[in-house]
């Protein structure tokens, strides 16, 4: 494994992937950007080639091992201990700490994470502290846990190459100005006075408040520009997927706050801005399609013919930017408080919001709901300063009992 500015990706042998939440959105584009780097390789189009080593998934084992058949990997990962399953010929690991037996297992050169939620946290903590780079995917391990996982990436120098559209946008733009070989955990420095990351503002971005409020599941899981899972189509409608990506920004780059922005653009073209001291301002373009960051991820530090469409430029006729309304979308407001709060905060947010998000796809609370029960559970639990992963569960654990109280109870505002 090479930890300093040298790549694997510039070794002749395959660099070794384990993909963590394989059978997922992000996963499955994984794996299809996989198959399309190598078949670039086989024709000399592309020096690159990746090696499928293991793959996790949470507790779809046929989708898991239909996959581990077509890629032929035997070394897998359930984090569902009590499903029913044999299957002699594999070696799968069973439980919640499953993914990251798989990377101590086998010692990759790169780890995409793609778990989703807080459960992706001790995997990704694992990999880093064997200096392992990460292609990270998985959001909320820095919404949670970015003190603990910055400070693994800087101990053991691996890379987190951001597979978001929006972060990998601000990578490429950092790339343009601190250097060719830049990646967090690396510093930026007084050069760059403010990144601004895009929002396609949902479903919801023409929708007037009161229509808001009597949206229901279908009508916001009908996202505009991206295909993805529930979950995060319905962070996309009520904003809070770009208040949780801001924290994330806050962690990979290291920028204060004060210089950290989102807009709303509805065309999902541009996906990032960087302004720099001299107020030039580059932007990062390109179609709407997770397989173009996930690439760029994959390939660094080179680039080959991409597996997305190109983006037609003849064929814009406009781009379009405007403000986000806290009073529709309050989420981002309550992650710029999480930062500013600090600690155990990121893990409040988040948990709670994840709560309610699938209280809302349950039918049990309202669309507005979503965030009055986030703001009241991160107003009501004290914030802790982070030292360890038990710091952040039982964070975790405290914002989500507090929530489901909240869930439940027509007096707390729930309903």
């Amino acid at each position: 494994m090479e930890n300093d500015q040298g790549n694997p990706a510039d070794s002749n042998r395959p660099r070794r992937v384990v993909v963590l939440g394989s059978t997922g959105s992000i996963g499955t584009q994984t794996l299809e950007v996989i198959a399309h780097i190598n078949a670039l390789h086989q024709q000399g189009l592309s020096p690159t080639c990746l090696e499928i080593v293991g793959l996790s998934a949470g507790s779809d084992f046929a989708s898991l091992s239909k996959q581990g058949a077509a890629h032929m990997v035997q070394d897998l990962a359930l984090s569902d201990a009590d499903a029913s399953i044999n299957a002699p010929q594999l070696r799968l690991r069973r439980g919640p700490s499953a993914a990251r037996r798989l990377i101590e297992d086998i010692r990759p050169d790169l780890v995409v994470a793609a778990i989703v939620g807080n459960a992706g946290l001790d995997s990704v903590l694992g990999a880093l502290e064997l200096g392992i780079d990460i292609a990270l995917a998985n959001k909320e391990s820095l919404v949670a846990g970015g003190q603990l996982v910055m400070n693994a990436a800087k101990a053991s120098g691996a890379h987190i190459l951001p597979i978001d559209s929006e972060h990998s946008g601000v990578w490429q733009c950092l790339l343009g100005v601190l250097g060719n070989n830049y990646t967090p955990p690396m510093p930026i420095n007084d050069s760059i006075k403010r990144i601004t990351l895009t929002a396609s503002g949902g479903p919801f971005r023409d929708w007037s408040a009161a229509n808001i409020a009597h949206a229901t599941p279908s009508d916001a899981l009908i996202h505009p520009n991206w295909s993805m899972g529930a979950k995060v189509t319905i962070d996309s409608a009520t904003l809070m997927n770009k208040g949780l990506e801001l924290i994330e920004a806050y962690w990979l780059f290291g920028i204060a706050p004060d210089k950290l922005d989102a807009i709303i653009h509805p065309q999902s073209i541009v996906h990032a801005f960087v302004e720099c001291a001299d107020h030039s301002i580059i932007a990062q373009m390109g179609a709407p399609d997770m397989r173009c960051p996930i690439q760029h991820a994959l390939s660094f530090p080179r680039r080959s013919i991409g597996a997305c469409e190109s983006l037609d430029l003849k064929s814009l006729t406009k781009l379009d930017f405007c403000e986000i309304d806290p009073d529709r979308f309050p989420g981002v407001n309550l992650a710029f408080n999480a930062i500013r709060a600090g600690g155990t905060a990121g893990a409040v947010l988040n948990a709670s919001n994840e709560v309610a998000v699938h209280a809302f796809l349950d039918g049990r609370i309202s669309f507005p709901r979503i965030s009055e029960l986030v703001a009241r559970v991160t107003e009501s639990v004290h914030t802790q300063t982070v030292h360890s992963v038990a710091d952040v569960l039982d964070a975790d654990t405290e914002a989500r009992e507090h929530a489901e109280r909240l869930v439940g109870s027509s007096v707390g505002g729930a309903r």
